[in-house]
Formats: C-alpha cells, structure tokens, sequence
C-alpha cells in the first residue's frame, strides 16, 4: 500500500458496466523521497475511488491483485482507495529507506 495526493478526476465517455456510480481519480504516488522533498513523487496513476476523495487530499492506494479483493466480481482495476488519509506524524530518520538490503544470513553445510 502507498501513500498518494489527488490533483484530478477521470472523465470517460464509454466505461465497463463494473465502474459505474463510482469515480477515478488521477493520483500522485509518493516516494520516499515525498516526505523530505513535497514535490517529489512518483508517475500519476488513475485510482478507482469508492471512498469520495477530494482533489488536494491524501490517500492510501492499494494495488495489483489486492486492489480487486473489495470487490465480489471480478473488477477491471489496478490500484484502488483504500483509505482517506486525515493526518500524517513524519519525524525526519522514522522511516527506514526500502533501498537498505537485509542483513545476510551464511549457513554452514
């Protein structure tokens, strides 16, 4: 799951029967980099949005194959809002960078 900023909203003339009554909203994924430089983030996807997120607002985007487990049919969709993101407590040095490898671990035969 990843954190994104709404800048929009997805307008289609023809959509499939599952997306209707709902929106799609133009995300900005965050990076790690997001919460040190604001304006740094990731290419913008398009995010299913049963939730009523607002332009401006961050969310929690879950993607792949998660993305269609809310559903009871199988639905066309890649990332999906999971959740409306009302506050964020970052303390620079908190997060642990995802390019830091695991320790390595040698077995003896």
């Amino acid at each position: 799951m990843r954190i994104g900023t709404v800048i929009g909203r997805v307008t289609l003339s023809v959509r499939h029967p599952s997306f209707r009554g709902e929106r799609l909203l133009l995300t900005l994924p965050w990076k790690n980099s997001t919460f040190s430089k604001p304006n740094s983030y990731d290419f913008s996807i398009v995010v299913y949005d049963q939730l009523g997120a607002a332009v401006g607002q961050q969310i929690c985007i879950s993607e792949g194959r998660e993305a269609a487990c809310p559903f009871p049919e199988p639905t066309p969709i890649d990332a999906y809002c999971a959740a409306l993101i009302d506050e964020i407590a970052y303390t620079e040095g908190d997060a642990i960078p995802h390019t830091q490898a695991p320790p390595q671990t040698t077995s003896n035969p």
